[in-house]
């Protein structure tokens, strides 16, 4: 099953992956009423989208039920039934998912997540390029930049700043993300041919990690070149260029 659902169903059957996911299911009646009872908030996803595309955020506050799609206007709904028609409308045809909000840290009161980046080298293996953190844009429920009209900053100012985190607990805190991306790269061998992978983290107020999302059909380089700082973006087009250029020389063979 492709989209998604499928790469959470597939990540889900390596138990360390697994433990960075968090809950998600297809949604439905049966699958809103119970996750809101559970969670009290929750992200409806279109299950082939990218981007940020027709995302909608529900969630319980002051005995009332919020819906919001992106970044519009926030309607007020008395019941789960009412709300869960409400999203049906707002939403198209399709497959979606539903899953479980991560309370996002916060970067000056704007919810941000961490995007790092994956390449393939010219010897055909896994590299990491670099990563970064975007910050939501202001009443927006998604962290995409041209989406939701946020903007990326150097992931150090996001995890010192938004977690009070000191230059060690930085560093730790870098390497897991890194050592999980590797392992869901290694792991994607087995699912998808890829030679890039964008992979999308959340850090909630707890500084646990969370997987939000992977993007391995084209993963977007112009994240990094709003950076002051182009190193990690020079990095990035090197490495793909690099590849490409041993790919057509046949020096690597895709498997």
């Amino acid at each position: 099953m492709p989209g998604k659902l499928g790469l959470h169903l597939f990540f889900s059957k390596d138990r360390h992956i697994r433990s960075y996911l968090p809950p998600t299911s297809v949604l439905n009646r049966n699958s809103f009423v119970h996750f809101m009872r559970r969670y009290h908030s929750v992200y409806i996803k279109p299950n082939m989208s990218h981007m940020g595309k027709g995302i909608i955020k529900t969630w319980l506050t002051n005995g009332q039920y919020r819906l919001v799609k992106v970044k519009g206007t926030v309607k007020t709904f008395r019941t789960l039934v009412a709300t869960y028609n409400a999203v049906r409308k707002q939403s198209s045809n399709g497959l979606y998912i539903i899953q479980k909000t991560i309370d996002l840290a916060k970067l000056k009161d704007r919810p941000f997540d961490i995007r790092v980046m994956m390449m393939r080298n010219p010897q055909n293996d896994w590299q990491y390029a670099g990563m970064l953190a975007k910050v939501a844009g202001q009443s927006s429920v998604i962290t995409n930049v041209n989406r939701g009209g946020g903007y990326a900053t150097p992931i150090g100012n996001a995890l010192s700043t938004a977690l009070q985190l000191s230059k060690n607990e930085q560093q730790k805190m870098i390497q897991e993300l890194i050592r999980i991306s590797y392992r869901i790269c290694n792991r994607f061998n087995y699912y998808k041919y890829s030679s890039q992978i964008g992979i999308d983290f959340a850090v909630d107020h707890h500084r646990r990690i969370w997987i939000i999302e992977v993007n391995f059909d084209y993963p977007s380089h112009g994240l990094f070149e709003k950076l002051s700082d182009k190193t990690m973006y020079r990095k990035i087009k090197v490495l793909r260029n690099s590849y490409l250029k041993s790919l057509r020389a046949g020096k690597i063979i895709r498997k």
